[in-house]
């Protein structure tokens, strides 16, 4: 096993690089969701295709392609449905659309042209009920913390065993819109007697799933760990500017601990990180679990630590290390957060 790139992976990180450079500037990182156009973008480069088997029109790109991607996307602290969208709902899709309605949604998400959200179950999610009728289903109740849900196209709803796609225009759908506390777009999606047909349920194998969601939580967990990365240098930069009684702040012992200890949750963070990416298929699974329970915690301790250690200005908009905070915040809790994880690891 080698932990360096491949040339082709490489090239992607690179590209990646590059065009987040061009359109995600340091003074507008963690302000807002990344604009359409730049979405539809990453689209034209085959980005939004990486997760996507070979066989629905993807690139066929695994563990390693993805954690690529979502370690850049983190280090500038883009606002993007790169985790749920184009790795999560597509993979769903591509595995249960069928030959009726997976191609044509496969292509609004690899082109970028349409958002696909998930609204997925779990604890304060809301609850839904699923009843049978006739050829198809129909849906009652609400999920909750659905990512981009405000400007979503259709939506993959998954309810116990049963994973539909559902259109955001379908009778009796009602999108409430929301800002998280990173300012993320999300929405409330409400489900009044909302009727689908039999064509709407995306028919994916358990073990599919499974590795589905791994691959989002792996997705969340990169992004995560690029954004610490970040804050780490403009935390070192900072305490080496910072002069106080007339010498800079990072002279101090004190200050010079604190700061080792945010290299460590980082490098611990990255490690725990790569032994997922590159885990067999059968531990694949498991092994991001553990990844998302360690670097869940480990990223809101290296952002509390690096915003105190920019003082009162930590906490404002006018930072990065401000806006990365809450952007961990919000990274940190999602799919239940380190708490659920350690949860599914015990049980």
């Amino acid at each position: 096993m080698t932990l360096e790139p491949t040339e082709e992976q490489a090239l992607l990180r690179d590209m990646v690089g590059r065009f987040l450079a061009d359109h995600v500037p340091q003074d507008a990182a963690g302000r807002g969701p990344m604009p359409m156009a730049d979405w539809r973008a990453l689209g034209d480069l085959g980005v939004l295709a990486l997760a996507v088997p070979e066989a629905a029109g993807g690139l066929g790109g695994g563990p390693r392609e993805v954690a690529i991607v979502a370690e850049a996307l983190g280090r500038v602290a883009a606002m993007t449905p790169m985790a749920e969208c184009a790795v999560l709902c597509a993979v769903l899709i591509a595995e249960g659309g069928g030959e009726a309605r997976g191609p044509t949604w496969i292509e609004a998400v690899v082109s970028g042209r349409s958002i696909v959200a998930y609204a997925g179950q779990g604890e304060g999610l809301g609850d839904l009920r699923i009843t049978p009728s006739g050829d198809g289903w129909i849906l009652e109740g609400e999920r909750r913390l659905v990512r981009h849900g405000a400007g979503a196209d259709a939506f993959v709803v998954a309810c116990d065993d049963d994973v539909l796609l559902v259109e955001a225009g379908t009778p009796g759908v009602t999108i409430v819109p929301h800002r998280l506390a990173d300012g993320e777009p999300a929405a409330v999606v409400r489900f009044d007697r909302v009727e689908v047909a039999a064509a709407a349920r995306l028919v994916v194998s358990a073990v599919r799933r499974r590795r589905a969601l791994a691959l989002a939580r792996l997705a969340i967990a990169a992004e995560m760990v690029g954004l610490m990365q970040t804050l780490h240098e403009a935390t070192i930069d900072h305490v080496r500017q910072r002069r106080q009684f007339g010498v800079p702040i990072g002279s101090f012992q004190v200050i010079q601990h604190r700061v080792a200890r945010l290299f460590i949750a980082l490098e611990q963070s990255r490690s725990i990180l790569l032994r997922a990416v590159f885990a067999d298929d059968e531990d694949f699974p498991i092994a991001v679990t553990e990844a998302f329970a360690y670097i869940a915690d480990a990223a809101l301790r290296l952002a509390q630590d690096a915003t105190q250690l920019h003082g009162g200005m930590g906490v404002t908009e006018e930072l990065l290390v401000g806006r990365g905070h809450r952007r961990l915040l919000v990274l940190s809790h999602l799919f239940g957060g380190a708490i659920a994880a350690r949860a599914e690891l015990a049980s």
